[in-house]
């Protein structure tokens, strides 16, 4: 009996190990049109708001695909910013559902396909390896345009692993991050998904030899390391203020990530548990703490303009959290906070009449 059942577990595992490597390199493209994306101009709370659509060019020469999403008269005053990042096998899509979170709250949103997601350009991920430097590349651009005063982090699933590890190299820049569902390091999920999906535990050997496997296979094919995927090391030296979350019924990234996570971070940090699972809508009550939690952070703090570039003297401090790109907007009027959260649910697109 074990001369067959050995053979067999490692075929299985070998399987899983090769899903592991599509998982982590190319999932399921998420692909649209333009009009998925909604129309261009759009009320909400009110308020007039305008969809600009933007081409930026990475730092490995691939176009990426971006909107932002602002009021559609121009304001006297620099506005914050939140840049959302989507989840694996995700796009810019995601982030229509956090609109109305945001733009009632005078933030406006910039959203965009990571290289080898979406439509931007590029045939694989790398679950924040890259994904992190597609974020640099935003922020620049965002600094450059002399419209944005303060800016924050809004990630989910891949895209919480990659805020947090860029927020962690351009303190200078970020002010906050909302990381929901991260994952602490990929050789552990790793285990978890290889257990969860053959619904036995896996000898650890076993596991470590075919990751080594993985790890191989994907250097030289994609030329990066995933044993540097490993968020929770960069906590203890990020500083900014962050709100964490994880779904309590998550089969797919357990929530002891985002608390291992959240245990070891070194700056203001909150975390707030959520019913569902790792794709489930997430409650109008997050959404209410994630968008007072901006407020804080982007809208009524005070800054100072930015002087330095990334990757200068000055980044990566502590103290650097109180710098920005320009001067702040005024905080949005009382009415605008105090709309019910009926009339800010979803874009006037969406709603029915």
């Amino acid at each position: 009996v074990q001369s067959v059942r050995v053979p067999v577990m490692v075929f299985s595992l070998h399987d899983r190990f090769l899903e592991l490597c599509r998982f982590i390199t190319r999932p399921p493209r998420t692909t649209y049109v333009e009009g998925d994306l909604g129309p261009r101009s759009f009320r909400m709370a009110g308020e007039a708001f305008t969809r600009t659509d933007v081409t930026l060019r990475n730092s490995r020469g691939f176009q990426i695909h971006c909107s932002h999403y602002h009021p559609a008269e121009a304001p006297t005053t620099a506005r914050p910013c939140v840049i959302y990042l989507h989840g694996n096998s995700s796009s810019r899509l995601e982030a229509i559902s956090v609109l109305p979170t945001l733009l009632p709250r005078g933030i406006t949103v910039f959203a965009l396909d990571f290289s080898g997601s979406g439509i931007s350009e590029g045939d694989h991920v790398s679950l924040g390896y890259h994904e992190k430097d597609d974020v640099r590349r935003v922020i620049d651009h965002l600094c450059a345009s002399g419209k944005v005063s303060r800016i924050g982090l809004w990630g989910r699933s891949m895209g919480a692993a990659t805020a947090l590890m860029h927020a962690s190299r351009d303190q200078d820049r970020v002010k906050a991050i909302v990381c929901d569902s991260p994952f602490a390091c990929l050789r552990s999920l790793s285990g978890e998904f290889t257990n969860s999906f053959l619904n036995m535990q896996t000898p650890s050997w076993l596991v470590g030899m075919l990751f080594e496997w993985v790890r191989a296979t994907i250097q030289d094919r994609n030329k990066f390391d995933i044993m540097e995927l490993k968020p929770i090391q960069y906590a203890a030296t990020t500083f900014v203020p962050a709100l964490f979350t994880a779904a309590r019924d998550d089969k797919f990234v357990l929530p002891h990530h985002a608390q291992r996570i959240y245990q070891a971070y070194g700056g203001s940090k909150r975390i707030e548990m959520v019913e569902g699972d790792h794709n489930s809508l997430r409650p109008w009550s997050w959404h209410t703490t994630v968008g007072e939690f901006f407020v804080e952070h982007l809208v009524l703090s005070t800054a100072a303009p930015l002087r330095t570039p990334f990757g200068q003297a000055g980044s990566n401090t502590q103290a650097a959290g109180r710098a920005g790109c320009k001067p702040e907007a005024p905080p949005p009027t009382p009415e605008k906070e105090n709309m019910p959260p009926e009339l800010r649910a979803t874009p006037s697109w969406a709603r029915t009449p």
